[in-house]
């Protein structure tokens, strides 16, 4: 497995990054934080695009040490990259395109077009220039050209910028298929929490160019200093949704459970609508700034967080180890 370690500087203007992680080599990494946060420079960094100090190693081997003066230029590193808006050969066909990276791949490792085409239900448009083809289409075509090219380590910058609820949904469930299938690590950028929770095994949240938490994400997105990079509207906690009834993608690794999705009852609730009815005790409850409680519940589906009000924490009696159940609402799924 070729797991990827990344100690790495570099500067942009008044912009420092000093970036330091590991992603492993046998599941899907996700590189999170706002815009601005450094996320696209260590992509790029990485794939070789932009010289850095430090070092970067795929499998132990290095592909960049400043110390040592080697810089490998980006064909030599076995890294593949997926940008966001997929760049392809707009004067190509989808088959011209995939069989582009197919020619440049190693002759022991190359992943035949026909079948790749078939895994990301391409047949039907090989033939099709690609400037007709939709945007779910285009990102499928980009990925199917990516794997052709038989990378050691995938790299994926927003790949879901273009693509609304259904499509993206989509969109992950090829890619958690991918990885599985062909055993192929990647790091995949993104600032939104929904798509983080779909698709990591492990976390690296970046703030302002640093590195501020790194782990496995259920762990990771409990980390105080990774809710502090979400919006208020956000804040939540990842659930498996193999523990959830139903209404997710059961591909999904794990759920995004927002506060404000979440209602509280103190006692075994009766003929009610949700079919997500998690009994847990009160650990914490915290004040925020426009004076709602942010509810922590201990379940055993993990940490669950609703937000609430403060006659709500009145009339309901909450205190820290009191029973309550938690209620999912349909939507948040």
């Amino acid at each position: 497995m070729m797991a990827l370690d990344v100690d790495i500087r570099l500067k942009h203007g008044a912009f420092q990054l000093a970036a330091k992680f590991s992603a492993p080599g046998d599941s899907v990494t996700v590189l999170f934080g706002p815009s601005g946060s450094g996320k696209t420079s260590v992509l790029s960094a990485i794939a070789g695009l932009v010289p850095s100090d430090g070092h970067i190693l795929l499998g132990g081997c290095p592909l960049g040490d400043s110390t040592a003066g080697l810089w490998l230029p980006p064909h030599r590193r076995g890294i593949g990259l997926v940008f966001q808006d997929a760049r392809l050969f707009p004067h190509l066909t989808v088959r011209q395109n995939i069989a582009y990276a197919w020619k440049r791949a190693p002759l022991q490792r190359r992943h035949d077009v026909a079948d790749a085409a078939r895994f990301f239900d391409l047949q039907s448009v090989l033939d099709r220039p690609v400037v007709n083809l939709s945007g779910g289409e285009k990102s499928r075509v980009a990925l199917a050209r990516a794997l052709v090219a038989a990378p050691d380590f995938l790299l994926l910058d927003e790949p879901f910028a273009a693509l609304d609820g259904t499509r993206r949904r989509s969109f992950i469930a090829v890619l958690l298929e991918m990885q599985r299938s062909f055993r192929l690590p990647m790091l995949v950028v993104t600032h939104n929490i929904d798509d983080a929770a779909a698709l990591a095994s492990n976390l690296v949240a970046l703030k302002a160019g640093q590195v501020v938490v790194q782990g496995p994400f259920g762990e990771a997105s409990r980390d105080p200093d990774f809710a502090a990079l979400l919006d208020a509207r956000d804040s939540g906690a990842a659930v498996s949704g193999l523990l959830l009834h139903k209404g997710h993608e059961a591909a999904q690794r794990y759920l995004w459970l927002r506060a404000d999705h979440i209602v509280l009852a103190m006692e075994p609730p009766k003929a009610v609508s949700a079919r997500n009815i998690l009994e847990g005790e009160i650990v914490s409850l915290r004040q925020e700034a426009d004076g709602s409680r942010l509810v922590e519940l201990k379940t055993a589906a993990g940490p669950i967080l609703s937000r609430v009000t403060v006659e709500a924490v009145e009339e309901l009696g909450l205190a820290e180890g009191r029973a309550a159940w938690a209620l999912v609402k349909a939507h948040a799924l």
